[in-house]
């Protein structure tokens, strides 16, 4: 038995650390991150695509080049050499392992080509690593090492990425795993993402001047706090907005900034720690139960539902939900919040960074803490939301005659029941609850508030669907001839049990899934009992509750008896 043996079997080793978790655009952020490094001001990144042997498209190699200060020939050859950085463990630079941009690479790929110099009359040094060139020579019990950078032609097909001066060309050949298919349909739908999440990632570089492109399209900065300026939902929605068919009174404009709730710095073990949060523009935000539409995919709206940005010295490392951090858990609005979350490297511990940039997010006293300030802010920009909700419902009469049909059988079926016994409150204050009345379902027009006060003016009750802050479902004024209530769009009765089933009632037969309706009427029956049970639990709120005996009664016998009366209205 041999006396001592390698502490790493070099073949294995580098097969296993193919699978590292990266996603293509956080493999390439890796390449990006070493080219700030060295201040580029300009990279660019080309997906070449080709066919397999089998007839599948795929993306065959990955070139990103880029203009910074380029490698001495002793970093340039240490370059492909895993655990090798001149940030090894810093606390002021973005890398720190020595791992990222080499685990990237074998991620996808089986071979990696460098090319770089520093000085522009220089000639462009070469250095490789080959997988299958490294498990060979391990096989036949040679060590898998990496030869000196030597002068090498740049394959012509690449002279286009060079930059004229210094710089960097960095090459994944011999890519295998980006066939048709596995990380995306087809090599456009894989680009468009890696756009995307390159956008993200690095928008704060984007913002301030750095030119990133992906086959030759200029990344625009994807803000998911909607705060910076010329971003690329600003180019969407003005587009948008420049449909005459969406708003023929809304003239675009360049920037649709988001409303800033929260900005503070507060320290924690001797590091400042920045939380910001905004709730997105009106013109992103809209009326309700548009956050899945085209717009909203195009504004990626939906990938922000309860997410957070961690972002590490401007570059963002993390875009994920936490659980249980936010207040209640998260909630359909919250796709509207943006919440980004900076740290300097000597938090990496308490944020869990690894040598890959994936699955970052606080534990301990910090996360408690990221929490508590959460705990403050989201609901007021919750509310926010129910605000900007409300005034568009107002505006676009979104509710307006949702009670209609009833409301007229009920008209003729009162002719039978007891006549109410309130006096009223004054025909001047009448006149002031019809007005807000009108108001509330978007007729402040002169004409439309006359219209609509004289189409209710014959029901003895008039119910309307509005919007209004508070915890109350109903708000019920009685006037001398009239009943008026109110019912609250922002009460999660009106949107977890109302909506769904009215959404079913008017749907066509046959187009309502067995599923949706099945889980529509389970909610029904949980709310309709949580209803009375929270009725119940208010009479107990008073200290004699049997006065509430006759009320109960009434309430009883008029509802057997409209109910008698009304039927297969809608």
């Amino acid at each position: 038995m041999a006396d001592r043996i390698p502490v790493i079997l070099t073949g294995q080793a580098l097969r296993s650390l193919r699978d590292s978790g990266y996603s293509l655009a956080g493999a390439i952020g890796e390449v990006v991150d070493n080219a700030l490094e060295a201040k580029a001001n300009t990279i660019q990144v080309r997906l070449d695509e080709g066919q397999n042997r089998r007839g599948r498209r795929h993306i065959h190699r990955i070139a990103i080049a880029d203009d910074g200060i380029g490698m001495d020939l002793d970093i340039l050859h240490h370059y492909p050499q895993v655990g090798y950085s001149t940030r090894y463990m810093s606390t002021t630079t973005i890398g720190k392992y020595g791992v990222g941009a080499k685990l990237a690479a074998l991620n996808f790929s089986e071979r990696l080509d460098v090319w770089s110099r520093t000085a522009t009359e220089a000639p462009w040094m070469h250095v490789y690593f080959d997988l299958q060139e490294a498990e060979k020579m391990a096989a036949d019990g040679k060590s898998a090492d990496i030869e000196a950078p030597a002068e090498r032609p740049v394959p012509d097909e690449l002279h286009d990425l060079l930059p004229a001066g210094t710089g960097t060309l960095v090459v994944w050949s011999k890519v295998d795993r980006l066939e048709e298919g596995r990380y995306a349909e087809d090599a456009n739908k894989l680009r468009v993402d890696i756009e995307k999440e390159l956008s993200r990632m690095f928008r704060h570089f984007l913002h301030g001047g750095i030119v990133i492109s992906v086959n030759n399209t200029k990344l625009l900065p994807h803000d998911p706090l909607f705060l910076m300026d010329g971003t690329w939902a600003d180019q969407v929605l003005s587009k948008h907005y420049r449909r005459k068919d969406v708003d023929p009174s809304f003239d675009s404009k360049p920037h649709y900034e988001s409303k800033i709730f929260a900005d503070e710095v507060f320290v924690f073990a001797g590091s400042k720690v920045r939380l910001r949060v905004s709730v997105y523009p009106p013109e992103v935000v809209r009326r309700r139960g548009m956050g899945g539409d085209q717009l909203a995919d195009q504004l990626r709206v939906p990938d922000n539902l309860g997410s957070l940005s961690f972002v590490r010295l401007d570059r963002e490392i993390n875009y994920t939900t936490v659980p249980k951090i936010l207040p209640g858990g998260v909630e359909d609005p919250d796709r509207f919040i943006g919440i980004e979350v900076s740290f300097n490297p000597e938090l990496d511990e308490y944020m869990g960074v690894r040598n890959v940039k994936r699955g970052v997010e606080p534990h301990g006293d910090l996360r408690a803490l990221i929490r508590g300030h959460l705990a403050k802010w989201i609901p007021q920009a919750r509310e926010e939301i129910q605000t900007l909700w409300g005034e568009a419902s107002r505006k676009t009469k979104e509710r307006a005659g949702e009670h209609s049909e009833i409301l007229d059988a009920v008209r003729k079926a009162d002719r039978t029941l007891p006549k109410s016994k309130a006096a009223g409150p004054g025909p001047d204050k009448e006149k002031e609850v019809l007005d807000q009345l009108a108001k509330d379902t978007g007729r402040e027009k002169p004409d439309d508030k006359e219209e609509y006060l004289e189409k209710i003016e014959d029901l003895p009750f008039v119910v309307e669907t509005v919007d209004f802050p508070g915890a109350s479902f109903i708000d019920i004024q009685h006037l001398s001839r009239q009943i008026i209530v109110r019912l609250n769009l922002r009460h999660p009765f009106y949107q977890e049990l109302w909506q769904p089933i009215r959404v079913i009632a008017e749907a066509p037969p046959g187009s309502v899934s067995g599923d949706e309706a099945t889980r529509t009427a389970r909610r029904t029956m949980e709310a309709l009992t949580l209803l009375i049970i929270a009725y119940a639990k208010a009479e107990s709120m008073d200290t004699d509750p049997t006065r509430f005996l006759d009320l109960r009664d009434d309430w009883g016998k008029f509802l057997r008896s409209l109910m008698g009366k009304i039927k297969n209205i809608l």
